[in-house]
């Protein structure tokens, strides 16, 4: 939802804000729901769950957990407490785009190092990949992750029935999608 916001609605800073927002509650909520799920997998005979290696793996392979936790947590508490980012900063920022990019207002993330900043875009949607990761290797997966039911209804839209013919292998519609 909040890449959807970001790209198709740059001019609107607040629903971008409350995008973001969720994400970070989410995604600070994910560790919680793991281990909730590995401990009653342990209680019904699984393997034993070791939480300080839950929380390293977390650590490695998501970066940006540590800045959706210091979000949510400043959402939930009103102030901003110095753990797991420190120094770190979310800017919203406007800029006026050019002859490539739209107008519009992006959200960033800065740590303590000024020079070094993550969009929020491209950070969270490496967030959400690696926790599919994440939850690969802690065997919670089933499947590669699907397309949502809203995105494949959006694509139908945009594509329509030149994309049902070119993913059924009728090589005439192919032609449409040909440049």
């Amino acid at each position: 939802m909040f890449h959807d916001i970001q790209v198709n609605y740059p001019d609107e800073p607040e629903p971008l804000c409350y995008a973001a927002i969720n994400v970070c509650i989410a995604a600070q909520s994910l560790p919680d729901w793991v281990e909730a799920t590995l401990v009653k997998r342990q209680r019904r005979g699984g393997p034993k769950f070791n939480k300080a290696a839950f929380k390293a793996l977390v650590a490695q392979e998501l970066p940006t957990q540590a800045v959706c936790e210091a979000i949510a947590n400043t959402a939930k508490h009103a102030n901003l407490r110095q753990s797991g980012w420190p120094g770190g900063e979310v800017r919203l920022i406007w800029y006026e785009g050019d002859e490539d990019i739209p107008p519009g207002y992006v959200l960033e993330h800065f740590s303590k190092d000024p020079d070094r900043c993550s969009v929020a875009v491209s950070s969270f949607d490496a967030l959400c990949s690696g926790w599919w990761r994440v939850l690969e290797k802690m065997q919670m997966t089933e499947d590669a992750p699907a397309m949502p039911k809203w995105r494949q209804r959006q694509v139908r839209r945009t594509f329509g029935q030149a994309l049902d013919d070119a993913l059924a292998g009728n090589l005439a519609s192919e032609a449409a999608f040909a440049t």
